[in-house]
């Protein structure tokens, strides 16, 4: 049988399974579900309340109410102003799995894992080899598909969802009209009049604003293009392969990270001039931008003896804060920030479990600050394997994630909006931006 894909799993696929059954969350305990990997090793920690904590804590009110005691005053402007991060963190478990698991062949085989985005129609694309595929999440079918002329190795949505941009071998970038699903522009790397052997392209990233786009090649060479993909400028940063490209939400700066670096690199964006530089003694696996802060990035890493680590950097000011997740053996493969929450998202794999069960090893964390885990999917349960890349809904209420067992798994982020909201804004300006004191506001690109 030929396996499609979006195509549904279910036991009676020709790769029969018994960890495609997902468990409910409510066939479990409050307490196990709650309970965090940072409990276990640091006992202060504690992410719930139990029963005779909450009576302390009525008495120790009640006792203050009847001596008339002042009661400490609480100030959480500032809790959160303290914050690594601006976060407002959910107050209940929403994380659970969706209804079905779709199917991604030969997304295993993939060396660059950017190759799912979900656009802001509710499109979600999957490129696989030279062809990428269409799912409506509306109407749950395949709606449409297109090709290129080589395998494709990333693609991402423009901001307003009307274009399709693909990096693929052979130094080629091909834009396509997301509606038609047919290319309307190329463009080919400037590296081939230095380099005699040709490229890949191996990263690409939208401005917020919708009107450029950057692109990371094999040989380390950076480009910022138009929206019509006509040239701006170019630079060769790194030698190696670039494996991740992101401009900031004010569209300052773009972050580069390639692949096995211990650094991360900041230019100014469209100029590409570099501005800064952070380097560490552990492999970056992912960067990425805080959605309500102008310049504020995430960097995710892991260290020598594969402890998960995260850095966050602030860009104007070059200020770095940075923290070890868990005592425990984990690689970090995948990092998102929310953009309707401000939490951060993780994906973990416990390398020490893997060996005696890969199937149950993979962990998906989410993040008030870098000791609050807010909500989770566990290692122990299965159905979830190695997550390579994940990308948010439009609106934020849904996760997609990709694996490396070839599963596409959406998950419930948070509850469905009961109103609509239009997602397709196309003001630049009405973005949620800080404004750092060291720039003073931002300019429009």
């Amino acid at each position: 049988m030929d396996r499609t894909t979006f195509g549904r799993k279910t036991l009676n696929t020709q790769r029969s399974r018994m960890d495609r059954f997902v468990a409910p969350r409510t066939s479990f305990d409050e307490s196990r579900r709650r309970r965090s990997w940072h409990a276990t090793s640091n006992p202060e920690i504690v992410d719930t309340w139990f029963g005779k904590y909450i009576k302390q804590k009525k008495y120790t009110t009640y006792l203050d109410e009847a001596f008339e005691l002042e009661q400490e005053v609480r100030v959480p402007y500032k809790e959160a102003w303290l914050r690594p991060w601006p976060c407002v963190p959910r107050k209940k478990n929403y994380l659970s799995s969706a209804d079905s698991i779709l199917d991604l062949p030969t997304y295993s085989y993939a060396t660059f894992p950017e190759l799912l985005d979900w656009s802001n129609d509710n499109i979600l694309v999957a490129a696989l080899g030279r062809n990428y595929h269409k799912w409506s999440w509306r109407s749950q079918s395949l709606i449409s598909q297109g090709y290129t002329q080589n395998e494709i190795q990333c693609c991402k949505f423009d901001p307003r969802g009307e274009l399709l941009v693909l990096g693929t071998d052979n130094k080629m970038v091909e834009l396509h009209n997301n509606s038609l699903s047919k290319k309307i522009a190329t463009h080919r790397c400037p590296c081939v009049d230095t380099i005699e052997h040709p490229c890949s392209v191996t990263a690409v990233a939208w401005s917020p604003t919708g009107n450029s786009f950057a692109t990371g090649c094999s040989f380390g060479v950076l480009v910022s293009l138009s929206r019509e993909a006509k040239l701006i400028t170019w630079r060769r940063v790194v030698r190696e392969a670039i494996q991740i490209v992101r401009v900031s939400p004010d569209a300052r700066y773009v972050a580069i990270s390639s692949v096995n670096s211990s650094f991360v690199l900041l230019l100014s964006w469209p100029t590409l001039e570099i501005t800064s530089r952070l380097d560490s003694d552990w492999t970056i696996r992912t960067i990425a931008w805080h959605p309500w802060r102008s310049a504020l990035l995430g960097v995710g890493a892991v260290t020598s003896d594969l402890q998960a680590r995260i850095a966050l950097w602030d860009a104007p000011t070059s200020k770095v804060r940075e923290t070890t997740l868990s005592p425990k053996r984990h690689s970090l493969d995948a990092m998102l920030f929310s953009h309707r929450t401000g939490e951060l998202v993780l994906s973990l794999w416990n390398s020490d479990r893997a060996l005696l069960h890969p199937k149950t090893c993979s962990h998906l964390v989410v993040l008030s600050d870098p000791k609050t885990v807010v909500d989770q999917w566990g290692e122990g349960r299965s159905g979830l394997d190695r997550v390579r890349t994940m990308v948010f809904s439009p609106d934020g209420t849904k996760l997609a994630t990709a694996t490396s067992d070839e599963d596409l798994i959406i998950w419930n982020f948070l509850p469905e909006d009961k109103i609509k909201k239009n997602t397709n804004c196309k003001s630049f300006s009405a973005m949620p931006v800080y404004l750092d004191q060291a720039t003073q506001g931002f300019s429009l690109r």
